[in-house]
């Protein structure tokens, strides 16, 4: 094997396969990614038999042929390499000699024989396009109320389904849910085409490295969901993740469905006003004490350690005034993710029952809330 491509597509390409391989395994294989060079271009593989990935990209070949080398040290040794071509051909023995510059490696590899099949990239039926920003908002908008707690493995991932009749015109949409437990994200965008028989679970580890394949990507993937896997494909770059086995919680029994107090805030006072606050905090949770009055709404905390914190801002409201416990952490994850938004609604039904964030421009994205007790 021997060709030459350029640094820069060599080190996406080992960025996007490095992050994949698994280095703690029963199977020292999948430590590496698979090489391949035919017909003027280079594929990289990588599996953990979780994920696969395939990328490929034009290079000059002039002998073609595979092998299989350590993911981490061939990716540490391209990122340093200075910009131009590099060089890179197998020897004897299965090594595999890199030159760039005046740098020159020798690593140690082993046959691409050895190298299992890597599942879920070949995208064969129920191909449906779907634009990347697209996804990668759903994932922003969804992503941080994943479960982190591995003994819950069917709220260790993103839920994914199909709608009806939320658009105009009858078209299906494309549904993201997560939830910990304690708070949920859900939201809402045209499907194009996607139709699910039942929903999947679409774990942690492959939404992280969807929305990595999908950086810088401003036009349209295929995307198919079969036999277990959620795939997705680009010009360059093949994904597959196997789904989750397992059943996602009836979340629609939490969205609240009346309320008895509405507000609504302008985003950057309240996402300021919860930083300033929480500041005081010593709990984990940092939970905050919110009071709602006819038109403002006070924040506050205290802690043994640090002492006591208060902010007031001006709110819209109908509905009882209350008293209501958040934690910062929660609120302030939302917020992140609804920069662009100008103010804030708040459904809230007492002061123990859950809370409905959204936005003023956006009906398609809600973030259901659990209250929290407070001293």
């Amino acid at each position: 094997m021997k060709f030459s491509i350029s640094r820069e597509k060599l080190s996406r390409m080992l960025y996007l396969a490095s992050s994949i391989v698994e280095r703690r395994n029963t199977m020292p294989i999948i430590a590496n990614v698979k090489l391949k060079a035919e017909s003027g271009s280079l594929s990289i593989s990588a599996t953990d038999l979780e994920l696969g990935l395939l990328v490929t990209e034009e290079a000059v070949v002039d002998e073609p042929g595979s092998i299989t080398v350590g993911a981490k040290v061939i990716y540490e040794i391209v990122k340093e390499l200075s910009d131009g071509e590099v060089s890179i051909r197998s020897s004897e023995g299965q090594r595999l000699e890199i030159k760039a510059g005046h740098s020159r490696f020798k690593i140690n590899g082993t046959s691409a024989d050895e190298f299992p099949s890597v599942p879920g990239v070949d995208l064969v039926t129920g191909v449906t396009s779907v634009e990347a920003l697209k996804i990668i908002e759903m994932i922003d908008k969804t992503g941080y109320a994943i479960s982190s707690d591995e003994t819950k493995f069917n709220l260790g991932g993103i839920y994914v389904e199909t709608i009806d009749g939320l658009f105009p015109g009858g078209a299906k949409s494309l549904r993201f849910v997560s939830t910990d437990g304690h708070r949920i994200a859900i939201i809402d965008r045209p499907a194009d085409g996607l139709d699910l028989d039942r929903g999947v679970i679409v774990p942690r580890k492959g939404i992280n490295e969807i929305k990595k394949m999908l950086e810088g990507n401003d036009g349209s993937i295929a995307v198919s969901i079969s036999e277990g896997y959620f795939a997705l494909r680009s010009s360059t770059v093949s994904l597959g993740v196997r789904l989750v086995d397992g059943r996602f919680p009836d979340y629609s029994k939490v969205i609240p469905s009346e309320k008895t107090t509405s507000i609504k805030v302008n985003r950057s006072d309240f996402y300021s006003a919860v930083k300033r606050v929480s500041l005081l905090t010593t709990d984990k949770s940092k939970t905050l004490k919110f009071v709602v009055s006819d038109s403002s709404l006070t924040v506050s905390s205290s802690s043994p350690e640090y002492g006591e914190a208060t902010e007031t801002i001006d709110i819209q409201k109908t509905g009882k005034d209350l008293a209501i416990g958040f934690s910062a952490k929660y609120l302030i994850d939302f917020m992140q993710s609804v920069s662009e938004s100008e103010a804030i609604d708040i459904s809230l039904s007492g002061e123990v029952g859950p809370a409905l964030f959204s936005t003023v421009d956006d009906d398609f994205y809600r973030c259901v809330i659990m209250p929290m007790r407070f001293e």
